[in-house]
């Protein structure tokens, strides 16, 4: 994996040549386009690539093997995130977690510096203020829409995405180190009832729920925005549920938490395809026809999600060949020589989308690729751990 770290910190460092604050965030490659896309920093992705550099700092102190000297890499990665700090106080969506998350809870973590917990803390207010007791859920999106349908009101249809299982963390986190401990009650909140609505009985995922925002506990409807179809799951909508649960059993220790993130582990190992006898392939819906499209971001994203479910549970949960599988097909065959680290991500294939975009670079992928890396030398105890990990109970 030692290029894809050092073409990261190659584009992060010539950036910083020109800005001294970068306001500018890389999203997305077009296929076969290789340079970046660029967004301010109100768009969801925009933290990924200072979690990035985040990440090659964490691993410069767990390897000898690092791109560059530690201390250029926290320089660099205390720049990246600058231009994030004013998106603490943002109430417009869910992704918070996502766009904080990655830079400033690992300042705290690796440097202590408070400044990085307060932006965190904020943060984790501003995405509270977005839940709903009638629900039991924080709203995902304002509305929803595709060719053949079109949620629009917000007090018809409150919107909840599986994609919000990864933005607890900043709820969970912000009640750890302050003592709030309504922000992990709504957060569990929403965890247990996400379990019961977008879970199915077989473990699979359903992509959208929509509630009614007046009478407690009715569904309206249950959709896909970005799958194959609305009773299909979508690879990377698992590959957020495992992820998410798991990150929920970490700070609750509520062993419902942990039987369902392995279960949901259990069906996604299930569903991927290794029917050539050489591959691991994570398509982007393990429902659409084959062959299809790849979604390397979900394969990167699950990989993570399952070492950070075997550090937690290694008497239950032995994932480590299943990770190496997937991530070896992703390292021979998914590489990028451009911008990102890897191609063959799909952000939305599903035939109604007002934009498909498939087989292409995302910045998420590079990140959970790189955190799957770091997990892995901290689960072959090559190093000491630095991350925040350790600490929780």
């Amino acid at each position: 994996m030692s290029m894809g770290p050092l073409r990261a910190w190659k584009l992060a460092s010539k950036v910083l040549t020109r800005h001294d604050a970068p306001d500018l965030f890389p999203h997305f490659t077009f296929p076969g386009l290789g340079y970046y896309t660029w967004n301010d920093s109100t768009f969801w992705t925009s933290g990924f690539f200072p979690g990035i550099v985040w990440l090659l700092y964490e691993r410069s102190l767990m390897t000898t093997l690092s791109v560059a000297p530690s201390n250029d890499l926290l320089r660099a990665a205390q720049k990246w995130q600058i231009e994030m700090a004013k998106e603490q106080f943002k109430t417009d969506n869910h992704d918070l977690g996502f766009m904080i998350m990655p830079s400033f809870a690992r300042d705290y973590d690796l440097t202590g510096n408070r400044a990085s917990l307060d932006v965190v803390v904020n943060a984790a207010r501003s995405l509270a203020s977005r839940f709903s007791p009638t629900t039991g859920t924080i709203r995902s999106w304002a509305g929803a829409r595709t060719k053949t349908y079109n949620l629009n009101d917000e007090d018809v249809d409150f919107v909840v995405v599986i994609d919000s299982m990864m933005n607890l963390d900043l709820l969970y986190y912000a009640a750890h180190h302050t003592g709030d401990k309504s922000l992990a009650d709504i957060a569990t909140t929403h965890a247990t009832t996400t379990l019961a609505n977008h879970i199915r009985p077989d473990h699979s995922s359903y992509h959208l729920v929509s509630y009614d925002p007046h009478r407690q506990g009715v569904v309206r409807h249950r959709l896909t925005n970005q799958g194959y179809a609305n009773e299909s799951t979508w690879a990377r909508g698992q590959s957020w549920a495992l992820y998410g649960f798991a990150t929920v059993y970490q700070w609750t220790r509520d062993e419902r938490f942990l039987d369902a993130a392995i279960e949901i582990a259990k069906y996604f190992l299930s569903r991927v395809d290794e029917s050539n006898g050489v591959d691991t392939i994570v398509y982007w819906d393990f429902d659409a026809p084959r062959p299809g499209v790849w979604d390397v971001s979900a394969a990167a994203c699950a990989s993570s999600g399952l070492l950070l479910l075997q550090k937690l549970a290694p008497d239950r949960c032995n994932y480590l060949e299943s990770v190496l599988r997937i991530l070896d097909t992703v390292t021979t065959r998914a590489t990028s020589k451009g911008d990102c680290l890897l191609e063959r991500s799909t952000s939305n294939d599903h035939v109604h989308a007002l934009h498909r975009l498939a087989e292409h670079g995302v910045v998420y992928a590079d990140y959970y690729f790189l955190e799957a890396g770091n997990r892995l030398l901290q689960l072959q105890g090559k190093q000491s751990n630095p991350s925040r990990e350790d600490g929780k109970s």
